[in-house]
């Protein structure tokens, strides 16, 4: 097979020694991706990836991909998730119908001839752009209207004070129909980086057009892709990998130093990185160099990576606006603040000081805490976020998260106490696998 047989060839260049946890692991991903059939999305990105380290193109894989050890390997992201203890369940178990997702980032420089070797790879007739719906909202629902009525464009532009002030019958007829049209789709957009790419003719499942861009587009979005079977690849652009690619040939040029931006545990470990890190001394850094992250970053003296990815996910405005921002730099600085209402959750969020940073968290808590299996407690992860509440499937989880924890010896109001923090935070939580990518 040949997903095992790519990701057996790279095993040491990430796990020099691999443990019994890391081959456990990878057995279990190789199983479930064959069993789910995505074994080809997983080397189709594999071969994207591949095409960008031969032309020397910089890239990062983001996303709920990084819990995946398998896409580790495959060198489509650099988040080892053994390291950083993410679960594959966050981003594939036989309980999530969803396809998994990778975000491919490339330099802007680099990313139409990524995209134009997909095309060329797969020729046009089996790939396409997706499309994404634009919808009426109310100013363009009653400007449109306007116009089907013949009204000249200064009558159109009063036509909001018209309607307030009771109008005529013209008037009327466009404020009832304007607010039918809200959320009818208007016409179609281009989706920012999704691209599909099909076994068998792409006009076998839709009509295409050809938007001035030059590539063909779907007449669906990803949500109808994914009803009928097809599922995107994201090929996105970051900025930031531009200025990293110059830095990197000029060091090369001034010093005779290959720096390799892969290997990622060497930065971890670099001083200097530490130092400008503590320091919050992050302008050109993406997503970290905002004024309210390096705010963020001297608040908790920051020092590693793993101090960074949590910053990367408090500083969320669900997160920071709930207080719980606060709550981890006043714990990150004063152990005696670090109380837990059991144990065991002392246990399992000792990483981040007993407040729930991450949706892993949560999935932590309800496989180890009440014993859910890893897929029932992503299914109560996303459960929690509303999606999925109403559905008697996440009835059942909720039903033997308590159960468990009965049958465990846990006290009534530990329990729920656990329970009223999940529910509390799991809405707005932020997954550790994107934080850490």
């Amino acid at each position: 097979m040949l997903l095992k047989k790519l990701c057996d060839e790279n095993l040491h260049y990430r796990y020099p020694t691999a443990t019994r946890a890391i081959t456990d692991r990878y057995e279990k991903e190789i199983k479930t991706i064959t069993e789910q059939g995505f074994a080809s999305y997983f080397l189709i990105n594999h071969d994207i990836v591949r095409y960008a380290q031969h032309k020397n193109y910089f890239y990062v894989g983001r996303g709920s991909g990084a819990n995946s050890m398998v896409a580790y390997l495959l060198r489509i992201t650099d988040v080892d998730p053994i390291d950083l203890d993410l679960y594959f369940e966050r981003f594939m178990n036989a309980f999530r119908t969803s396809p998994p997702d990778f975000d491919l980032d490339f330099s802007w420089a680099d990313r139409d001839d990524v995209i134009d070797y997909i095309f060329r790879k797969h020729g046009n007739t089996h790939v396409s752009q997706l499309a994404t719906y634009s919808t009426f909202q109310w100013n363009a629902a009653i400007r449109e209207l306007g116009k089907v009525f013949g009204l000249p464009k200064a009558e159109i532009d009063s036509i909001e004070e018209r309607i307030e002030t009771g109008g005529d019958k013209i008037t009327n007829a466009i404020h009832s129909y304007g607010k039918r049209l809200i959320d009818m789709p208007n016409h179609l957009s281009i989706h920012a980086g999704g691209i599909l790419i099909s076994e068998k003719e792409t006009t076998y499942y839709t009509a295409l057009s050809f938007p001035p861009k030059g590539f063909p587009l779907t007449q669906f979005s990803m949500l109808e892709a994914e009803d009928v079977g097809l599922y995107k690849f994201d090929i996105l652009s970051q900025r930031g990998l531009g200025k990293m690619k110059d830095a990197v040939a000029l060091i090369k040029s001034n010093q005779q130093v290959d720096v390799d931006i892969h290997d990622v545990q060497r930065f971890k470990e670099d001083p200097e990185v530490r130092k400008n890190l503590e320091q919050a001394n992050l302008i050109g850094c993406f997503y970290v160099e905002s004024p309210a992250m390096r705010m963020l970053l001297t608040k908790l003296k920051a020092k590693t990576y793993l101090d960074l990815v949590a910053a990367s996910s408090i500083i969320r405005p669900g997160v920071a606006q709930s207080g719980m921002m606060q709550e981890y730099i006043k714990r990150f600085h004063d152990p005696s603040r670090r109380k837990y209402v059991h144990p065991k959750m002392g246990e399992l969020m000792s990483e981040t000081y007993g407040v729930m940073v991450y949706q892993e968290d949560v999935i932590k808590v309800a496989h180890f805490f009440a014993k859910l299996t890893l897929g029932e407690a992503d299914m109560l992860r996303r459960g929690m976020s509303g999606k999925y509440r109403g559905r008697e499937e996440f009835q059942k989880v909720e039903k033997k998260f308590f159960d468990n924890c009965k049958a465990e010896g846990y006290p009534d109001e530990v329990t729920r106490e656990v329970w009223r923090q999940i529910e509390s935070f799991a809405g707005y939580a932020f997954s550790k696998g994107h934080s850490a990518s």
